[in-house]
């Protein structure tokens, strides 16, 4: 079991480093912040740039949280909401859940991994594990199934505000 969990994090997490790098810097055959703050305002997500960085840089906190499964709730919770984002406005744009047409299945996808995280927490092989040796009365914050449901109405509520602004910020004439 804690082998799968170490798997799901070092997986989640290394999509969401090289997402983040893509989009910030241009790394990995990523369009680079000029080019996705673009992208990001024909989204209704403007001021551009600010926006593309907000995005990197909670998928790149996310991504480490994971990957050391250090404080896992919380980088599951960024790594939600962000993908829930990612997925809703995706989808908005496109008109189609579908991937095949540049929809958001792949992001929500992205965000229920981070879900599942919250829930069964980090795992034996992560500092989490650690943190709750020394202190056992952190257990109950670092998963289980109140966390999870936590993060859940986070993301939830993360979505739902982003896409209020992308609806008020579309360009005339773009469909909703």
């Amino acid at each position: 079991m804690h082998e799968g969990i170490l798997l799901l994090r070092l997986l989640l997490g290394l999509v969401l480093l090289v997402h983040a790098a893509q989009k910030s810097l241009g790394w990995f055959q990523g369009l680079g912040l000029t080019t996705m703050a673009g992208a990001f305002e024909q989204l209704g997500l403007r001021p551009g740039k600010p926006m593309v960085l907000l995005a990197s840089i909670t998928e790149a906190l996310a991504a480490v949280s994971l990957l050391l499964g250090l404080f896992t709730p919380l980088g599951a919770a960024a790594a939600a909401g962000t993908m829930a984002v990612a997925g809703a406005t995706s989808q908005l744009s496109a008109g189609s859940f579908w991937n095949a047409k540049k929809g958001g299945e792949y992001p929500y996808v992205l965000a229920v991994l981070g879900i599942v995280l919250a829930f069964t927490g980090a795992g034996a092989w992560s500092l989490d594990a650690l943190l709750t040796t020394a202190y056992p009365q952190a257990a109950p914050f670092l998963g289980g199934t109140a966390v999870g449901l936590a993060v859940v109405v986070l993301a939830g509520l993360s979505a739902a505000v982003f896409l209020k602004v992308v609806l008020n910020r579309r360009p005339a004439g773009q469909p909703t």
